[in-house]
C-alpha cells in the first residue's frame, strides 16, 4: 500500500464542498434513479421512449450529501455507458437552467448522440460544465453547439433529433433545485414539465436535487402526481466505518489496528456527511505531517480540530435571522416534537412569538417565512410522511444554547 501523498493534500485543498473519496450508502437511491432511465429509455405498450412521473427529488439539510449524490451518478455513468438502458447524466445547477434554456437543451442532444466511447472520455471528469461539454463535443451535432440552429424546447428536440437516433437515456438533474422559481408557465417550468409528462416521447428522466423544501418547490412548478421523494439524513455506524476506513485505503493509509480511533473520530459527527467531511480533513492534514502512518498521527489532536469545524458549521449555519431572533430559535428547537407537522411547527413559532417575553421574529417576516428560514438553513427538514424534524442533532443543541435562559422561567432555583 502505497501512500498517495499528492493526492491527500489535493483533497486537503478542494475542501468541504469536494465529493467524497469513497462514495457509501444512499445505493437505495441511485438504483431507483438510475432505474428511471431504464424505464424511460423501454418506453410503455405504443413503443414509444418515455413514461411519465419518473421524477426524482433528493431533499435534505446543507452538508447532507445531495451534490455527492448528483456526482456519484455521472461517475457511474461513465463506468457503464454501454449496457442496454444505462443513463447517461447532464447535471446542471438551477440558476444555469433559468438563464440558459436553450443551452441546457443542447447540452442534452450532445449527450445524448455521442458515441459511447466518447462520452465515457467527458463524463470521466466530475467537473465538467455546460460549455465545456459542448465545446469538447467537436463532431457530435454540430447543429447542437450553434444557438442559432438548436431547438428551442423538447418538442423542437425531438422533431431534429428523433429518439431513435439516442445513444442512450439521459437523466437531467438539477442541484440547488429548491431556488426554482415557482412561475408554473415560465420557460424552465414548462421544460421540467415536458420531461415529467413525457410529453415529447423522449427518452428522458428528471432529478431535482435541494433543501427540505423542493417537493413543495416542484408542486409549485405543476410537477405533482408521480413524483419520488428520497430524503437524505445521516448515514448509518456502519456506513461511517466503511467511509472511514475506506477513506485511509483510498489514500495509501492502512487503518488496520485503528478501527477503534477511527469510530472515535466519527462518532460526534453523527453521521452527518458535512461533519465526517470535517473529520477525514482533520485526519488528512494530520496524516500528511505523520507521512501517512497512522501509528504516529495525534488522534487526540485531529479529534479537536474536527469538533472546532462542526462549531463552525453550526455558527455558519446560524444566519443573522437567527440571531436576531435567538430566543425564539432556541424555543422552537427545544419545543420540537416527535411527529410534529408543518402546521405544528408554524403554531409553536407563532405560540411563543405571541406568548413569550423577548421570542420575536426577524424584522418583516411571518411565521410562514421563518419556518422556511429554518428549513434552508437546516435546521428543520420535512420527512416523506411530512412529519418535521431537525436532521442534525448537535446543530439543534447549538440553536437551543444559543437562545440562552428564558425570560420566562424566573430566577434559577
Amino acid at each position: 500500500m502505497t501512500f498517495d501523498s499528492e493526492g491527500l493534500r489535493d483533497f486537503i485543498t478542494r475542501g468541504e464542498k469536494s465529493p467524497p473519496p469513497v462514495f457509501v450508502g444512499r445505493e437505495s437511491v441511485l438504483g431507483d434513479i438510475e432505474a428511471a432511465g431504464e424505464t424511460v429509455w423501454n418506453g410503455d405498450d405504443s413503443g414509444a421512449h418515455g413514461v411519465p412521473g419518473m421524477t426524482h427529488i433528493v431533499q435534505g439539510a446543507p452538508g447532507a450529501g445531495k451534490s455527492s449524490i448528483l456526482a456519484e451518478l455521472v461517475k457511474r455513468s461513465a463506468e457503464r455507458d454501454g449496457a442496454p438502458g444505462q443513463s447517461r447524466v447532464v447535471t446542471l445547477s438551477s440558476g444555469h437552467l433559468m438563464a440558459n434554456l436553450p443551452k441546457t437543451i443542447r447540452m442534452i442532444a450532445v449527450t445524448a448522440g455521442m458515441p459511447q466511447e466518447r462520452w465515457r472520455e467527458i463524463s470521466g471528469t466530475l467537473s465538467f460544465g455546460v460549455d465545456a461539454l459542448l465545446a469538447s463535443a467537436a463532431g457530435e451535432l454540430s447543429w447542437a453547439r450553434e444557438p442559432r440552429d438548436a431547438p428551442q424546447d423538447l418538442h423542437a428536440l425531438a422533431d431534429r433529433f428523433a429518439p431513435a437516433k439516442w445513444q442512450a437515456p439521459v437523466i437531467v438533474a438539477v442541484d440547488e433545485a429548491q431556488r426554482l422559481s415557482d412561475g408554473r408557465q415560465a420557460p424552465h417550468a414548462l421544460f421540467l414539465q415536458g420531461i415529467h409528462d413525457a410529453s415529447a416521447d423522449l427518452p428522458l428522466s428528471l432529478v431535482l436535487a435541494g433543501l427540505g423544501d423542493t417537493e413543495a418547490a416542484a408542486n409549485a412548478m405543476d410537477l405533482t402526481r408521480g413524483l419520488t421523494i428520497h430524503e437524505i439524513d445521516g448515514l448509518d455506524a456502519t456506513d461511517c466505518a466503511t467511509l472511514m476506513q475506506g477513506f485511509c485505503r483510498h489514500f495509501g493509509m492502512d487503518p488496520a489496528g485503528h478501527e477503534a480511533r477511527l469510530d472515535a473520530l466519527a462518532a460526534p459527527c453523527e453521521g452527518w456527511p458535512r461533519h465526517l467531511h470535517f473529520a477525514m480533513q482533520a485526519l488528512a492534514e494530520e496524516a500528511v505531517r505523520r507521512e501517512g502512518d497512522l501509528g504516529r498521527v495525534d488522534w487526540a489532536g485531529v479529534e479537536k480540530a474536527a469538533a472546532e469545524s462542526r462549531t463552525r458549521y453550526c455558527q455558519r449555519q446560524q444566519s443573522d435571522e437567527m440571531r436576531d431572533a435567538a430566543r425564539l430559535t432556541g424555543a422552537v428547537m427545544q419545543g420540537l416534537a416527535p411527529g410534529m407537522k408543518r402546521l405544528d411547527v408554524l403554531g409553536l413559532i407563532e405560540g411563543n412569538v405571541a406568548d413569550r417575553l423577548g421570542h420575536r421574529l426577524p424584522e418583516g417576516t411571518t411565521a410562514k417565512g421563518f419556518y422556511t428560514h429554518l428549513v434552508h438553513q437546516g435546521a428543520l427538514q420535512e420527512r416523506a410522511d411530512h412529519t418535521v424534524h431537525c436532521p442534525i442533532p448537535s446543530f439543534r443543541t447549538h440553536l437551543v444554547r444559543a437562545g440562552g435562559p428564558d425570560p420566562d422561567a424566573g430566577p434559577a432555583s
